[in-house]
């Protein structure tokens, strides 16, 4: 795509994006009915697939030939998406769904935009608190039309740190999650669990938060932020050290990679000790995930 064609692209979303959080907002006051995907913790309503179905519907009418890789499509989807060179948009309608269940406000729709497997332009919207965050690649990062920049923090020790704790009410992951909250409650001045890792990202984003370690998801919970992290400043890496992988997304964001690659050694010491346990769930084991 040609730069005009991309900004006329990012325009058009932009409003999309807004539009719909109208509709996050009408939900928030009544979710209506609430079932799950299989899970008790994977809840899905009305209003997750209202708000897809208007993204992917508004952006099919325009570019009819882009590609969807969405959190409700792939709910019912036979095979796991793969991305290709088409230029694809990454959805997430609602991330935080628990939370706008309970009325608790961390919550946003998130949206990706990728060509040739690079992220080009992103957005998270929580229109409960107001926070609209937007990037660019090579451009910055913004919240509300303001520059945003990540923190500068270089160690673990003096830093708020971010850990989904409740991931690990899925018992092969429980061993794991504890670990990393007793290691970070000891080099850390605390730890936060929002219930959103894509707003998580956003306020690594912005610097509210200096790290955040984060694995087991989907490519729509992470793509948007990771992009927004990157903008601020900040890095966004695979748990392994290498390269932040869109489809695998178990990462570790950061304001700097000094604080990330700390974090990187004391998950390797916490998985080795794990491991060697007979704990580590079989995911990490498998070096195809």
């Amino acid at each position: 795509m040609t730069p005009d064609e991309l900004d006329e692209c990012f325009n058009f979303v932009d409003n999309l994006v807004r539009q719909c959080g109208d509709i996050l907002l009408e939900g928030f006051k009544d979710c209506g009915e609430v079932t799950n995907k299989g899970a008790d913790h994977d809840l899905v309503t009305f209003y997750d697939g209202k708000i897809e179905n208007v993204l992917i519907n508004g952006i099919k009418e325009k570019y009819p030939d882009h590609k969807f890789i969405a959190e409700e499509e792939q709910a019912t989807a036979i095979n796991e998406s793969v991305l290709t060179s088409v230029p694809t948009w990454i959805i997430d309608p609602i991330d935080g769904t628990i939370n706008f269940v309970k009325k608790l406000h961390f919550v946003c729709i998130s949206v990706a935009f990728v060509v040739n497997s690079d992220l080009k332009f992103s957005f998270l919207f929580n229109p409960v608190l107001n926070e609209f965050y937007s990037a660019r690649k090579g451009q910055g990062a913004f919240l509300n039309g303001n520059r945003i920049f990540a923190s500068k923090a270089e160690q673990l020790r003096g830093s708020l740190v971010a850990h989904e704790i409740s991931l690990g009410c899925v018992p092969a992951f429980t061993p794991s999650f504890m670990e990393r909250t007793v290691k970070f409650l000891q080099k850390t001045i605390g730890i936060r669990a929002l219930g959103s890792a894509a707003l998580t990202l956003g306020y690594v984003a912005k610097g509210a938060i200096d790290a955040y370690n984060i694995e087991y998801l989907k490519p729509w919970d992470i793509a948007a932020g990771a992009l927004i992290v990157r903008e601020a400043g900040g890095v966004v890496i695979d748990k392994s050290g290498g390269e932040y992988n869109i489809m695998k997304p178990n990462i570790i964001a950061a304001g700097t990679l000094k604080i990330a690659l700390e974090i990187k050694e004391l998950i390797d010491e916490i998985d080795l000790k794990l491991e060697s346990e007979g704990k580590l769930p079989r995911q990490l084991l498998n070096k195809n995930m």
